[in-house]
């Protein structure tokens, strides 16, 4: 994934989108840190993503300040813009139960026991693609047979 945040940088650079490239090689630089921290080695797809949330989240909040100041929130918006089209495409509530259904079909057992199990596989699978407590309300629902 950090490849190709590096190609969308360098485009938006050929581009003269400053701003944009800005971002990104922020973006970059933090998300590369976090494999050379952790013992010199490539930043994973998943943490690389956890980042990208950690910047959407900050950039809500300064909308959300800069709302309550009356100032003006475009440049804010326009990089929560950029932020959103980088992170996996989430699954609707519809593709989740599927694909936890699927995942439990597979189980050994079917009961609230194996509620781990089925969070780890859809991690493993699917991580970044789904909102945890909407995936772990469904998990639950259909580990009881409701």
């Amino acid at each position: 994934m950090i490849n190709e945040l590096k190609k969308m940088m360098m485009k938006s650079k050929m581009e003269r989108d400053s701003f944009k490239s800005n971002l990104l090689s922020t973006l970059i630089s933090e998300a590369v840190m976090v494999g050379k921290n952790d013992g010199n080695r490539e930043t994973t797809e998943s943490e690389t993503i956890a980042i990208i949330k950690k910047f959407l989240k900050g950039v809500n909040e300064n909308i959300a300040l800069l709302e309550e100041m009356g100032k003006d929130k475009s440049d804010a918006e326009k990089e929560k813009e950029i932020l959103e089209s980088l992170l996996p495409k989430q699954m609707d509530e519809a593709q989740m139960e599927k694909t936890v259904a699927e995942i439990i079909e597979k189980l050994p057992e079917r009961s609230p026991k194996m509620m781990g199990q089925v969070m780890g596989e859809l991690k493993k699978k699917y991580d970044g693609q789904y909102d945890a407590k909407t995936a772990s309300t469904i998990v639950k629902k259909l580990l009881m047979g409701n």
